[in-house]
This record gives C-alpha cells, sequence and structure tokens, in this order.
C-alpha cells in the first residue's frame, strides 16, 4: 500500500512506529523517557568563510529512526511528484539531483545572481515543523501524528545540523519559497534554482531586473538583493543572508553551487591545481595540505600536514563526479574521464596498492569475492590473521579488491584474467610514479589455475619476475616483485586445472535455483537448464553460506595466510637490514 496513505492514515504513535518499524514502547522511550544527553553529540566544523557550524548528530535508536523517518518521508515525496505531475523545483537532498544539475541550470549566461538563506535549518522551529505536516495540501495529517513527527525530528526546538531528516522535511517545507520564487522569476524572464539554502538566478538580458537584484551604489560592484525578491523569501518565512549576495557578469568566472557555468559546469582549475599539488605532494613526502588555511586557524600558522587519503579521495571523486555528470566523459561502459584521467587512475593505483591499510586480495571477478568473503567468515576460527567474530559481526583483516564501484573502472581491472594479468606486468611501471612507497601491506592476486594461464602466460611471467607458475608447480604462492603476491587455486583430487568454483564439494555443486543448475563451462550451456556464476554465486552461495561446507577452501586460505606470514617476515627482515 501507499507510504503515503497510510501515513495519512496514521491517528496514534503506534501507527508512526509501524511505519517507521519500531515497537512503541521503543519509540516512546527514545521520544520522552531517554536522557537529552543520550540522544546527539554535538560538535562544531569550521565554515569555509571562518566562524564554526554546530552539528547536533543523533545517537544510537534515535538516529536509526530518523533514518526510517527519511526514507518514510522521501517515498512519500516521491509519491506526491509522480501523482501531481510536478517537477522538482530544488535540487538538493533528493535521489538523482545534485550540486551539478542545479548548475546546469544556469550555464552561458549573461548574468548569474546567488543570494543565500540566513540560518538555514534553525529557520524550522517545532512549531513549524507540525505545523507543516498539519497543513499542507499534501499531507494534511492528524494532529497527534503530526506533533510525533516534530519531536522525532526536532532538538531544542529547530531542525538539528547532523540529522538524517532535517534535509527532506527543511526542502519540504520550503517548496512554498521555490513556489513563489519561480512565479517571480517567469515574470521576470530569468532562471532560478535552489540547492538547499542557495538561491540562483540567471539571464541572457540586456539587463538583470531590479526587482531582483540592483547595484548598491553606482560603481561600486556591490549588489543587493531587490525589493520583490526580499519580500517573497520573508513572506516565505525565510531571510537573507546579504553578505553572500553575488552577482557574477559574462566574462568573469561564474560560479553556482561551487561549481563554473561559464560554457559547462566544471569544478574551477584552481580547485583542479590544488588537487594535483595536494596529490605530488602525498607521492613525494607521504603527506599533504589543504591549498587554502583551514578556516578558522589562527594567520600565520603553518599548514596542517595530512596523511589520510580521504580526503583527497572525497576531493577527486567529486571531480570525477561533475566531469560525469557534465558531459566531459562518455556514458558507455568504460566510464572514464577525458580531463584529468591519469591523476585519477595514479591517485586511486596509489590507494588501492601502495598506501593500503590492511592486505588487498584481487580475485578475477566479483562472484569470486563472493565465495572468499563466505569463506574467510566460515572458517575464521581456522585462520584468524584473515577475519573474527566479533560481537558486531566478523571482522575481516584483508580486505577483497571491489567490482562494486567505479574504481576498478578507471584502473582498467574490469573483471577476467586479461585486466588481472596487464596489472601485473604494469605494476613496477606504475610504481615508478611514487618516491613514497609505504607497502606496509601485501596485495595477493588469487587466480584460477586453469586453461587461462597457458604456456604464453606462465613464460611471460617468468620472464618479467622470473618465477615458474605452470599448471604442475605445487607452490603455495608465489612473490613477484614489491608487495606483489600471485596465489593460485589448489588443485583438487586428481584434476589437473582448477577453478574457485572447485573448491566447493559435490553437494553444493548440485544446489538448483528453481530447478536449473550451476554450469560452468561456455559449451553446453543451457540457459533452460543452467545458471552462470553471478547467479550461483549471489543467489545460492550467499544465501547458504552457513550451511554448506567450506572445507574445500581451506588450502585457498592457507595459501593467503601463508602470504601474509612470508610478507611480515620480508617487511621485518627490511628493516633489520635499514638498521645495520
Amino acid at each position: 500500500m501507499s507510504k503515503l496513505v497510510l501515513l495519512k492514515g496514521a491517528t496514534s504513535l503506534s501507527d508512526v512506529a509501524a511505519l517507521l518499524g519500531f515497537t512503541p514502547a521503543g519509540l516512546s522511550f527514545v521520544l520522552y523517557k531517554q536522557h537529552p544527553a543520550l540522544k546527539y553529540a554535538k560538535f562544531e566544523i569550521p565554515k569555509k568563510d571562518g566562524g564554526t557550524r554546530e552539528i547536533c548528530a543523533p545517537l544510537g535508536p534515535l538516529k536509526a529512526i530518523q533514518r526510517e523517518l527519511a526514507t518514510l518521508l522521501n517515498e512519500c515525496r516521491a509519491e506526491i511528484l509522480e501523482a501531481t505531475k510536478r517537477a522538482p523545483l530544488s535540487h538538493g537532498f533528493r535521489e538523482d539531483l545534485s550540486i551539478v544539475t542545479n548548475a546546469h541550470n544556469h550555464t552561458a549566461r549573461r548574468y548569474v545572481l546567488n543570494v543565500d538563506l540566513a540560518d538555514f535549518f534553525p529557520t524550522f522551529n517545532f512549531g513549524r515543523v507540525r505545523g507543516f505536516f498539519l497543513k499542507d495540501k499534501d499531507f494534511e495529517l492528524h494532529e497527534k501524528v503530526a506533533t510525533v513527527l516534530a519531536q522525532i525530528a526536532c532538538f531544542e526546538n529547530s531542525l538539528p545540523q547532523g540529522s538524517p531528516c532535517s534535509p527532506v522535511i527543511a526542502d519540504m517545507i520550503a517548496h512554498v519559497l521555490d513556489a513563489r520564487l519561480v512565479g517571480l522569476a517567469k515574470k521576470a524572464k530569468v532562471t532560478y534554482s535552489r540547492y538547499a539554502d542557495d538561491l540562483s538566478f540567471s539571464t541572457n538580458q540586456k539587463s538583470f531586473p531590479e526587482g531582483l537584484a540592483k547595484p548598491s551604489a553606482v560603481g561600486s560592484g556591490v549588489w543587493v538583493a531587490g525589493d520583490d525578491l526580499v519580500k517573497k523569501i520573508e513572506a516565505s518565512g525565510f531571510k537573507l543572508n546579504p553578505a553572500k549576495t553575488r552577482m557574477q557578469f559574462r566574462g568573469s568566472r561564474q560560479v553556482v553551487t561551487g561549481l563554473t557555468v561559464n560554457a559547462k559546469v566544471n569544478v574551477s582549475q584552481k580547485y583542479w591545481r590544488g588537487i594535483r599539488s595536494m596529490c605530488r605532494a602525498l607521492y613525494t613526502t607521504g603527506a599533504y595540505h589543504l591549498p587554502s588555511p583551514k578556516a578558522g586557524a589562527p594567520a600565520g600558522d603553518p599548514p596542517e600536514k595530512i596523511a589520510s587519503l580521504r580526503v583527497l579521495a572525497g576531493m577527486l571523486s567529486h571531480v570525477y563526479h561533475v566531469k560525469r555528470e557534465s558531459g566531459f566523459a562518455p556514458d558507455g561502459e568504460k566510464e572514464e574521464i577525458v580531463f584529468g584521467h591519469t591523476d585519477h587512475e595514479r591517485f586511486w593505483f596509489f590507494r588501492s596498492f601502495v598506501a593500503l591499510d590492511r592486505p588487498l586480495i584481487l580475485c578475477e571477478g566479483v562472484t569470486d569475492n563472493v565465495y572468499l568473503r563466505n569463506a574467510m567468515r566460515q572458517k575464521a576460527a581456522a585462520f584468524p590473521q584473515l577475519a573474527a567474530k566479533t560481537p558486531e559481526g566478523y571482522k575481516f583483516a584483508v580486505a577483497l579488491f571491489s567490482y562494486d564501484n567505479l574504481i576498478h573502472k578507471i584502473l582498467g581491472i574490469t573483471g577476467g584474467i586479461g585486466p588481472v594479468l596487464k596489472l601485473i606486468h604494469g605494476y613496477r611501471r606504475r610504481l615508478k610514479a611514487f618516491k613514497y612507497r609505504p607497502f606496509l601491506h601485501p596485495v595477493i592476486v588469487v587466480v584460477d589455475n586453469d586453461t587461462a594461464l597457458n604456456a604464453k602466460t606462465c613464460n611471460a611471467l617468468k620472464k618479467h619476475f622470473g618465477v615458474d607458475i605452470t599448471h604442475g608447480s605445487a607452490d603455495d604462492f608465489f612473490y613477484l616483485t614489491n608487495n606483489l603476491y600471485l596465489v593460485k587455486t589448489p588443485l583438487v583430487g586428481t584434476k589437473a586445472m582448477t577453478c574457485i568454483e572447485d573448491l566447493f564439494d559435490d553437494a553444493t555443486l548440485k544446489k538448483d535455483l528453481d530447478g536449473k543448475v550451476f554450469h560452468t563451462e561456455k559449451e553446453g550451456f543451457d540457459a533452460s537448464k543452467h545458471i552462470g556464476k553471478k547467479l550461483f554465486a549471489t543467489k545460492v552461495i550467499a544465501p547458504e553460506a552457513a550451511t554448506i561446507s567450506w572445507d574445500g577452501f581451506e588450502p585457498l586460505l592457507a595459501r593467503v595466510a601463508a602470504v601474509l606470514n612470508a610478507y611480515a617476515a620480508k617487511v621485518a627482515a627490511d628493516a633489520s637490514s635499514s638498521t645495520t
């Protein structure tokens, strides 16, 4: 049934609890009995323009409740848009919309005006939130339900920054502002869009409408919001931040929600140059600092050195997202960007293989990851150096290279033995880009011991690394170079070759899915009788992992553990030799 219908039909706290997936007693305890100090953690973060912003982050059960409320309200909002055929007027806090889609509205314009709302989240007090759910024509909720929702969402009489449900509630309440400003913009023949508290207007008219903005004084270069705009904003229950009113002209850099919009939506050259400078410092010294001083830092303080890769990873991911969404990248399978692709590839290679925070296993594809993750989980007692069971679940001491994000595509590791061998052969060459090579942990490449390891492949590896990995070799692992190792699937019984699925027993391999059984060979595959690797891994093995036998994986896990022991000994020996 429609979530909106269920919400509008709710009449009590018990109904709200059921919609959110909690017990009435649990919800009541969190709202009315739990001590306020146990509900939120308060801290401050610096603003870009100086000063600080208070964050009130919900804790424990309250955070879970607010997440479910956010999910519920987003589903309701989607139903409302579908039923009314309304297009969203704001681009913040919505699936498939972002600062990029917001900025796209204002490219190649003569004038771009940005204004900011003051104290956005604190503007929404308890009464305003409750009143919205009571009176908004799309909701018109029962009085008790509106009260409970406001009690879940508000803290110290406002929507707290840091709450999972604050963004969607604030955005829905601000719809009345959007509707009024769209009307004003249409009358003035300009384009309007909003992202959270950032409002943008743009036009190619010869003069900008004075009702929206005007120079504060002739020749001053400073613009102020026009009377019509101020009236609409204040009538909607908001106030402007006059210090952030910015008029930008064609011929100068025009920015909307942090992105340049002169020709196409893009990150600024200054931002990109800063990232590249940070990367160079990281690859040389293992640390970097932000191009601009941290907001709020005392003048003259030396820049803060950063060793964590998270900041740079976030900045590069932001650039990648902007450029893909802005048409700098094709929409095809490779999903790579044209501008700065080498820089992205170099960083993610460094993070994925050089500056590891734990050992990495690289398999041929996503199905192998499913097998190994479950094997390590089920055999944790026998291989504690790989995984351990904790009260919170299983904690893995090794990572599996992910095929679930764009990083593997940026690096050209798209699955199968071909890309893996290409990585191996190019490993030493790619390391030349880095003077700083911590190599704290090994990279363990796990491959099937099958026909893919043909004479040509084995000869090439022997030529490049001096190792013999032919089918008959019984080595547990092969050291290739630096922190790179190769492990083959162990032979099973009298088989001369194996793939990873051969490590399952016959009973597991014969398990069916809707009457179809696993078949690994290309020849003889019948879609009416057989399932392939992906379905076998995700629909058969993963759901039944706790009940099937993983004994056949013990030799493979033992080989991985042997690599960890060998690398630990290598690191210790290298450290000893460097001090003598």
